[in-house]
């Protein structure tokens, strides 16, 4: 029960009175809160109550009112605390004679002074990246950041470990947070905003099934558990409310402190692509303006408890690339996007508008092909049936209709998810990919109105439903399904699209998309403003080099000296070293398994309280020591190197490598800087550690005597250079070896690399000429293999000399190519051939989750006919039928595609055990691509998608077909002239087909899935064949 405590001021004068013809609202209509009191303000037309409710109240039956009024003008002024209860958080209403008058009301006006009052960053440009790996997103020169923030993982049900607990007093009350995952989490946003990147954080549930997790008090009490990935925050109850309250408070006093201790955000995105909500925020079945107000509630009370804590953050609704159209025909399951905006601003507009603003996803029309300037719903209409990047400026323009914007401003908008896919990892696709990057980041860069373009994905991820979205390949040998394999072209053109580089870098893209001038196609495309950011500087490193009268700046013999873990780093500590002391850098806790990945670097920093002046003192110098066993264990090849960071003036950075040799101990770096000008003020120095190959390594290295010096006296036998070697044939000789040589040192090279067999290797020429290789600068040169004999034929060394030196040069083999199971007719045993003669025996099952009506099917002529004259439909069918062997092969025969489909028009092949649980290969006639799907609850999210392969084309009267063979999968096409192959892949989570059992529950089947009102989508036949 809330207290009685209020004071009624009677002030007509205050008020502004409506213009003549309309009418005055009856009710609360405004709402301030201040450092210790809330005004109320309205009209009433009689005497009436103002009742103060939760925000997850739905009547104020059995409260007690905080004040009475008069009829007419009302100003009523209450404590803004009621005991622990802040009332920030509440609405009001207003109740007479004959009940409520008007609706609630939230504040709408906010005159207490945030804790943090630091104005929004200035970033100078718009890159962005779904960040996974800090330190290559710091090299690439990303300036905004997108971070997951699920709250199921870090809140906990109560109090756990003493050890790993926080506790956080919200509203009177006691919460409590997992302490590893708060530090992992901080371990991901610190180094970013420590980088200078503006962090967004995307808040969202999942369904966790961690016995101490809070997700069951979190999650929205209608949402329907394994429909959905990411759920509806609960506003429906008072608990959820708390707990989801206390957690927006716990992160955003967290992610807003002056000292920046655990890291800085400036953006809270709340949920995903809510007007999917079926898929990505589920709330079960609802209308949408119920949906809205409940999803509402947590937006607000997220603006809520970030501007308590922060006065510039800013807060965000999430939408997918549907504008006029959906994501699925349900209307209680998916909404349009632009009635999504419509209704939250009607809603809040009358319930006391706030600061909301809109993350966007204006991804491809169709996710796997990048090329969205072909994109065909994307037009230059508010009607349009998407807004892509085809047509993205058209957002920002219809924000600007004056009934939208808030405080007479546009509301702002970023792009926080979206990618351009790359089918596979031919150089054509790979190309297409980059191109489409650049494409998308021009037209961002010249809209006005858009604050942000945040790439997804930084790595591909291989349960992604078959995309690859990445900047870089996945690691395939890896267990992980997003470790970083290898940089894909798109890596280079992001890196130097914001550069002087960036004419340069996307030169190539325009014959791909075929234009002939970037002026053509982008509104405004101004060259002179494509240079937002200045890359590193590159200086020589010299290996072994003894500093003249140096000054030590970081000894580390009283303390750590003010340094703290950076990048994929979870701490740092002061450590015994021989007769002195060093510093440790951690990372074998409290960390995402990526940045216990070799070939990331970690990280340790230190910010200097007075910049340091190194113009007479130029070499900056500093050991490092790798502990020798710390690649025991590691892939073959294995080299560690460092990476020094050093910051200067005006945001310019130098940076140098040098290679660490674990067998020596420490090991000295020494960075000549004298031509950088930026020495004279450094103020910040980081250290960067990492091996080179695609192995984990949970462990510590040390660092020791940061000084600067006049001059080093470099060490006769070591020279900085780097020597790497691939090829893309498996050890043939007569086969290309590619060698690359970067120069690392300070001197330029001169002469002759030699490559000598040490392990039974030969290549032809020996000798590589890299006189005139300048620091920081690489040649590639191209040999024949002559013989192949190593000690382990996967990874075969070639060794390399230069100036004395000799080095072990290993390279990977590509991994052999996976096998193709046969066409159909290769499997004897015919065991389904039915040419839909009659009725025959199947099964219909609704699929799921996408949950579209079911076809209405007949039989007739000789054929099977599936429709829905109202309603978007999708049945998965199963026979009586299951296949005798692991090994089978299912084939269908189409009569006749939808045709006139807008949307689906797909058939598939394979087995069905229900509507939640198929293997099947699909083609999808209106985009005309094929893959495999593989669902069921032994599968992450419950489908994933495999293989995809665009521009395929299969008639009406064509054979479509699957063929699997263990896990390795082939979808076959006949389009007159016999079986052909269209494509192959491993499937992931497949049943265990191979036990009789778990074979006997999935029957030969097909689906069908098609519009509404279109012609039926007509099958001729369906068959299924299996070998031993």
């Amino acid at each position: 029960m809330r207290l009685l405590i209020a004071l009624v001021l009677a002030v007509p004068a205050m008020f502004v009175s409506l213009p003549a013809h309309a009418a005055t609202p009856d009710g609360v209509t405004g709402v301030e809160v201040g450092e210790s009191a809330v005004t109320i303000t309205g009209t009433a037309s009689g005497p009436a109550e103002l009742y103060a409710l939760d925000t997850w109240q739905d009547t104020h039956t059995g409260e007690a009112p905080v004040a009475t009024v008069e009829a007419g003008e009302f100003r009523v002024e209450v404590p803004r605390m009621d005991g622990d209860q802040d009332r920030l958080y509440d609405k009001f209403i207003a109740v007479g004679a004959e009940g409520p008058l008007g609706e609630v009301h939230y504040a709408d006006r906010l005159s207490f002074a945030s804790t943090s009052q630091a104005p929004y960053p200035e970033m100078s440009g718009k890159k962005g990246l779904q960040v996974q790996m800090s330190d290559d997103a710091e090299e690439i020169g990303v300036q905004h950041a997108g971070i997951n923030l699920a709250l199921d993982s870090v809140m906990m049900a109560g109090p756990g470990d003493p050890g790993n607990t926080i506790e956080f007093v919200s509203q009177g009350q006691t919460y409590y947070f997992d302490r590893g995952a708060v530090a992992g989490l901080d371990a991901q946003v610190k180094p970013l905003s420590d980088n200078g990147m503006l962090v967004n954080l995307i808040v969202l549930v999942y369904n966790s099934t961690a016995p101490n997790s809070a997700a069951r008090t979190l999650i929205h009490p209608e949402a329907e558990l394994g429909k959905g990935t990411v759920y509806a925050f609960n506003t429906k109850t008072a608990e959820g409310e708390a707990h989801f309250t206390a957690a927006m408070e716990f992160f955003a006093q967290r992610y807003s402190r002056a000292d920046g201790r655990y890291g800085r955000a400036w953006g809270w995105i709340v949920g995903n692509e809510i007007d999917a909500q079926q898929f990505w925020y589920n709330m079960g079945p609802q209308e949408r303006d119920v949906f809205l107000e409940q999803y509402t509630r947590a937006m607000r009370l997220t603006w809520q408890a970030v501007r308590k804590a922060d006065a510039a953050a800013r807060v965000y609704t999430s939408l997918t690339h549907f504008w006029t159209g959906a994501a699925n025909d349900d209307p209680k399951y998916t909404y349009k996007g632009r009635d999504v905006v419509d209704g939250l601003n009607a809603l809040t507009k009358r319930q006391g508008d706030f600061d909301w603003n809109i993350a966007y996803h204006p991804y491809p029309e169709n996710l796997f092909n990048p090329a969205f300037w072909n994109d065909k719903t994307a037009t230059d209409s508010f009607d349009t049936m998407r807004i892509t990047f085809k047509n993205i400026e058209l957002l920002p323009r219809y924000l600007a209709q004056d009934h939208l914007t808030y405080g007479g401003e546009r509301r702002r908008v970023i792009l926080s998810e979206q990618g351009l896919n790359s089918q596979d990892y031919s150089d054509e696709e790979l190309r297409l990919q980059a191109a489409a990057y650049a494409y998308a980041y021009y037209k961002v860069a010249f809209a006005d109105g858009i604050d942000s373009f945040i790439l997804h994905r930084h790595v591909d991820h291989k349960q992604e439903g078959g995309l690859r979205l990445g900047l870089w390949t996945w690691d395939a040998e890896h267990e992980a399904a997003s470790n970083a394999g290898e940089r894909k072209p798109v890596h280079e053109v992001f890196a130097g699209i914001d550069t002087e580089r960036s004419l340069e870098v996307t030169e190539f893209a325009k014959e791909i998309i075929g234009i002939s001038d970037w002026k053509d196609v982008i509104p405004g495309f101004d060259p002179a403003e494509l240079a937002v950011r200045k890359p590193p500087t590159t200086v020589g490193v010299r290996l072994g080099a003894e500093p003249v009268a140096e000054r030590v700046i970081s000894g580390f013999e009283t303390d750590t000296g003010g340094w703290r873990p950076s990048d994929n780093a979870a701490a740092v500590e002061r450590v015994a070293a021989g007769d002195g002391h060093a510093l440790r850098v951690r990372f074998d806790r409290d960390l995402p398994g990526w940045s216990q990945y070799a070939k990331s670097y970690k990280g340790a920093d230190v910010v200097f309280g007075e910049p340091l002046d190194a113009t007479r003192t130029s070499r900056l110098s500093v050991s490092i020591r790798v502990p020798e066993n710390a690649d025991d264990g590691f892939k073959p090849g294995n080299a560690f190197s460092a990476k020094i960071r050093v910051y200067g003036r005006d945001g310019a950075v130098a940076e140098g490598v040098g290679a660490i040799d674990p067998a020596l101990g420490w090991n000295r770096l020494t960075l000549d800087l004298s031509r950088w000008a930026p020495r004279e003020a450094i103020s910040r120095v980081k250290v960067w550690v990492r091996g080179s190959v695609g192995s984990d390594w949970a462990g510590s290295y040390e660092i020791d005597r940061l000084s600067l010096a006049a001059a080093a006296v470099p060490s006769p036998d070591r020279r900085n250079i780097d020597v790497t070697a691939a090829t893309g044939e498996r050890g043939q000789v007569g086969s290309t070896v590619t060698f690359t040589v970067t120069n690392r040192d300070v001197l330029p090279m001169a002469g002759k690399v030699r490559l000598t067999s040490c392990d039974g290797v030969t290549v032809d020429p020996d000798a590589l000429r890299v006189t005139g290789l300048r620091t920081g600068a690489s040649r590639t040169f191209g040999t024949k293999l002559t013989a192949y004999e190593p000690a382990d034929q996967e990874y075969p060394v070639v060794c390399a000399s230069y100036s004395g030196q000799e080095r072990r040069v290993t390279f990977r083999l590509p991994p052999e190519a996976g096998s193709v199971p046969p066409a159909p007719d290769a499997f004897a045993n015919l065991e389904l051939d039915d040419t839909f003669d009659s009725a025959g025996d199947y099964q219909v099952h609704r699929a799921e989750p996408e949950n579209k009506e079911l076809p209405q099917v007949t039989y007739a002529d000789g054929a099977l006919s599936a429709a829905h004259p109202s309603a978007g439909w999708f049945g998965l069918m199963s026979s009586s039928v299951s296949p005798r062997n692991p090994a089978f092969s299912t084939a269908i025969t189409v009569r006749k595609f939808q045709g006139d489909s807008t949307d689906m028009d797909t058939v598939y092949t394979g087995l069905v055990k229900d509507g939640r649980t198929d293997v099947v290969a699909f083609y999808v006639n209106t985009q005309k691509f094929v893959g495999f799907e593989v669902r069921g609850p032994q599968v992450p999210g419950g489908l994933a998608v495999f293989g995809v392969k665009q521009g395929v084309s299969i008639p009406d009267g064509g054979r479509f077909a699957l063929s699997l063979v263990g896990d390795r999968a082939a979808v076959y096409a006949d389009t007159g002239s016999g079986w052909e192959l269209v494509t192959a892949a491993t499937l992931e989570h497949l049943p265990a087909l191979s036990d009789p059992e778990v074979r006997a529950g999935y029957r030969y089947g097909f689906g069908v899935r098609g519009d509404a009102g279109a012609g039926p989508l007509q099958l001729d036949a369906v068959e299924g064949r299996s070998i031993s």
